[in-house]
């Protein structure tokens, strides 16, 4: 079976993202807030980028997880009325 796309490609891919939203990160620096020391632009637009980052994967693991929660709501509701049906219908 042939891959579309190879591991390092992806690794590429999602590094080169990376890359282009600190740079965009460090120009929005550089042009704003802190003008006078462009210097310091650059270190705080890795660090910028590593919290945003680490942020948007929290994020999707809370999703992630709150989804699995009303899921396994869901499936109790389900399996209770389930249960209560078929008890009504036997003796009812």
């Amino acid at each position: 079976m042939q891959l579309l796309f190879k591991a390092k490609d992806l690794i590429y891919f999602i590094y080169f993202i990376y890359r282009s939203f600190r740079d965009a990160i460090q120009w929005l620096l550089e042009n704003t807030i802190i003008k006078a020391n462009p210097s310091l632009a650059t270190q705080f637009s890795d660090a910028i980028t590593l919290l945003t980052t680490l942020t948007v994967i929290l994020l999707m693991m809370e999703l992630i997880s709150g989804a699995k929660k009303i899921l396994a709501i869901i499936v109790a509701i389900g399996w209770a009325l389930l249960i209560v049906s078929m008890a009504i219908s036997i003796h009812g």
